[in-house]
């Protein structure tokens, strides 16, 4: 188990440094080939299908729960059924919105979508979005099969095979249509060799739908929108925060506020690298019914966890002023009560990080998922009035009471769950 969390973290800092290294190369590639307002099209482009990520509706994720809890327990028939169940709603849902998406994309009047080139670059990016929601299946297998750190790397790969195609079109053509429709190529040709990797080996999963039961996709269905509640929440507390900061206090804070929560927040970026390693493994000690097992694992990743989030966040406020200075050219200043806060705030997000991936790994995330839109909206309805009494100050007050509100709310579910896994299980014996 640790010789795969280990893997599973470098795996996950893997794509943390592929992410960073797109962002950072992006920018002054497409510079070289096109010019500031193209590049802005091609951004607008890129971000009206991201929408379409939603569409699985959390399917995937929960899928990937149940399959790795019924591996757990060495039912690999009842793993492939709820795999290839969710092939069916995926196949369903992805090939209808590419039915409806594509037309629309070529055909219909869209704003600002002035030129076929751009059409067929929406086109493209957006069955790339539908593609990668399929390809997600992959993973899951993965990650049911213990080869998460596998599949995790894998993803990436995709993930930067895509980006290299859109370089390649970017170089050769150089039209929106040509970047969009070879990232999506290799798209295709990587998510199928992904694909075939996922099911090789004797693990009982296969490609298919002749093991496809309605019953399974009805019982994943609840947890699976609960999924989507995470990403309102994070809206709320986090666009909802800037937004409300532009008001009070104008651009000017905004950018202030929005680097200093950066900064802060990469305590959390670090705690969820070594949580999301535990996720499969969470799910498939659950499935097993080793809940003494669960509980160890659980208390001593959570101290660890809150040690290493609590001690990342004092390491940051002493290097902060160097960060803000270096990173800013000295355009932001560094204001000592401001980080304090912000720090606290994200070493509690850190501290509740592990408690919540132990609920969503084994589908106990429903009533979790409700609680954190309460918090997002905690955050917004204290920033008002503490930010017009205490400035951006107040802002991080108000951040930081919502913060510790669902950490101790997820906290206790999770310490719930365990424990009460545990007497049902001793009760049965």
């Amino acid at each position: 188990m640790i010789r795969r969390v280990v893997a599973g973290m470098g795996a996950n800092s893997f794509g943390m440094a592929i992410t960073i290294g797109i962002q950072l190369a992006s920018l002054p590639l497409f510079l070289h080939f096109w010019d500031t307002a193209t590049y802005g099209t091609w951004l607008i482009l890129s971000a009206i299908p991201a929408y379409l990520s939603m569409a699985d509706v959390g399917m995937v994720t929960a899928a990937g729960n149940m399959m790795t809890m019924a591996m757990g327990k060495d039912d690999s028939l009842e793993a492939n059924r709820v795999f290839q169940s969710a092939q069916m709603f995926m196949g369903i849902v992805c090939g209808a919105l590419a039915l409806m998406v594509v037309p629309l994309m070529l055909l219909a009047p869209l704003p600002g979508v002035a030129t076929m080139d751009q059409r067929v670059a929406l086109a493209a990016l957006s069955i790339g979005v539908l593609v990668s929601l399929f390809g997600g299946l992959s993973e899951a297998a993965f990650k049911s099969t213990q080869r998460y750190a596998t599949g995790t790397v894998a993803g990436n790969l995709v993930r930067v095979g895509e980006w290299l195609g859109f370089m390649a079109g970017l170089a050769t053509v150089g039209s929106f249509a040509a970047v969009a429709v070879t990232g999506l190529a290799v798209r295709l040709a990587a998510t199928v060799v992904c694909m075939v990797l996922a099911t090789r080996g004797k693990h009982g999963l296969s490609w298919g739908t002749h093991a496809a039961d309605r019953a399974e996709i009805r019982s994943m269905f609840k947890p699976a929108v609960s999924f989507m509640a995470f990403p309102l929440a994070n809206a709320l507390s986090f666009q909802g925060v800037t937004l409300l900061v532009g008001a009070l206090f104008g651009p000017i804070a905004v950018a202030l506020f929005n680097t200093y929560r950066t900064i802060a927040r990469v305590a959390v970026q670090v705690t969820a690298i070594f949580s999301h390693s535990l996720w499969p493994e969470f799910s498939r000690l659950f499935g097993q019914g080793a809940m003494a097992t669960v509980n160890r694992l659980f208390l001593r990743s959570s101290l660890l966890g809150a040690a290493q989030s609590l001690l990342l966040s004092l390491i940051l406020y002493f290097l902060s002023p160097w960060m803000l200075r270096i990173w800013t050219h000295g355009a932001i200043e560094f204001i000592p009560s401001l980080m304090v806060l912000m720090l606290l705030y994200a070493a509690v997000g850190g501290i509740w990080h592990i408690p919540r991936v132990l609920l969503m790994a084994t589908n106990r995330h429903v009533s979790l998922a409700y609680w954190s839109i309460l918090a997002g909206m905690l955050s917004v309805g204290l920033a008002w009035p503490m930010g017009r009494e205490l400035q951006l100050n107040g802002v991080g007050a108000a951040m930081l009471v919502s913060e510790l509100f669902i950490a101790i709310v997820c906290s206790w579910m999770a310490y719930s769950t365990v424990t009460d896994n545990n007497k049902t299980k001793a009760v049965a014996q």
